[in-house]
This record gives C-alpha cells, structure tokens and sequence, in this order.
C-alpha cells in the first residue's frame, strides 16, 4: 500500500485496513486474539510513511463490524430429525442456509453446542453431520471449502433437542434470504437478566405483500 500510495499521487487522503479483523471461530483459537495493538502499530506505521512520502495528513479507516457483533449473536433451532444415512448420522434442524449462509458459501466453521430439552445429562458424543431442511444438496452447516461435508464431534441429542450455532451475529440476518418461501427467523435479544423480541418472525402475509396477481 505504501508503494501504491506514491503512484496515486497527493490527492490520496484516507487509507483502508479493510475488514480485516478476525474473531476466533474454533474454540481452541479462543485464547488466541488477535493482538489489537500490534494491528494498529502496523497500520499507523504505513499511514505515517504515505503521509510523509505525499506531504500531507492522511486519514485511516477500518470495517470493525465482524469483531464487534459476530460473538454476540448465535442462531437457535431445534433438531427435527435424527437419522442414519449411510455411514453418518445427520441431525436435520428447522433452520438452514436461508438463515446462515456462510457454512454452504464457503464452507466457514461454526461451533455448534446442543441444548436437551428434557434435561438430561449430555455427556455421550457422536460424530454427526449436521444439516437444514432445504432440497438442496449444499444445505449443511457442517461442511468445509470446496462443499466438502464433515462430522462434527457433538453430544448425543433426540428429537425436539436445541441446537445452537455460534458466532452468527455478523452475517446470519444481515445474509439471510426467503429462499423456499422461508420466512425470516424471529430475534431476541438477552439483556439484564432478560430475553426480549427485538424482531418478530415474519409473516407469510409480509412475504407476499409485494406480489401482485394479474389477469393474464
């Protein structure tokens, strides 16, 4: 960026940083942050060369947005089915990638915990594949780059269980689509002790007000 600035010329005023702020998806990243100043030192040290290189001040800006809200939402849904296919065992939600795209994208990894409805002790694991209840092949959460699914190492869960993807709060509304005439997911948010509905689920009444039927 440094060598780019001196051919731009001195009409350069503001340098970008882009969104290049990561969070720990894995869990055995957690203790792993990146070190903020380290980034920032970085950063300013390239600003302050092309500011003295072009002879004036020049501005810094950086898209936080993943850092700051990724942690704070998780998507909730139920496990619908639970089945034997093959040489897996798939845990079928009442969500999919219309809610969170990313896992069928490009093949991000969420972590996932599991919530019994009954109570019981969670201690058995398995290796399950976990998916959603789109007719599309590509509608896995568990799956790598390239569409590549894999297991999951996960507690043994039934039917009616809870499921719990996390890190969502950056891209799970804001990439979510009605695909399938899905219906966007309701949100709640946990403040003072308390879960309140910021946004209702929608409505087939809202999803269709844009349509129009005509006389052909």
């Amino acid at each position: 960026m440094v060598d780019a600035s001196r051919r731009l010329g001195s009409h350069l005023r503001t340098i970008s940083a882009g969104g290049g702020l990561p969070i720990p998806y894995h869990e055995e990243d957690k203790g792993n942050r990146i070190d903020m100043q380290a980034y920032y030192d970085l950063w300013d040290k390239a600003r302050k060369n092309i500011q003295q290189s072009i002879g004036h001040e020049v501005h810094l800006e950086v898209e936080p947005g993943r850092y700051l809200v990724a942690e704070s939402g998780y998507l909730m849904a139920e496990i619908r089915a639970v089945k034997k296919q093959g040489d897996n065992l798939f845990y079928l939600l009442d969500a999919g990638f219309t809610d969170l795209v990313r896992p069928s994208f490009y093949g991000s990894y969420h972590g996932i915990s599991i919530i019994a409805r009954d109570g019981r002790d969670m201690n058995e694991m398995v290796d399950a594949v976990v998916a959603g209840p789109l007719c599309e092949s590509g509608d896995v959460f568990t799956q790598e780059e390239g569409g590549f699914v894999v297991t999951r190492k996960l507690p043994k869960a039934k039917v009616g269980d809870l499921l719990i993807l996390h890190d969502a709060g950056a891209y799970g509304a804001a990439m979510s689509s009605n695909y399938n005439s899905r219906r966007y997911a309701a949100e709640t948010m946990y403040t003072n002790g308390e879960l309140k509905v910021i946004r209702e689920r929608q409505t087939f009444e809202q999803l269709l007000q844009n349509d129009k039927i005509i006389d052909l």
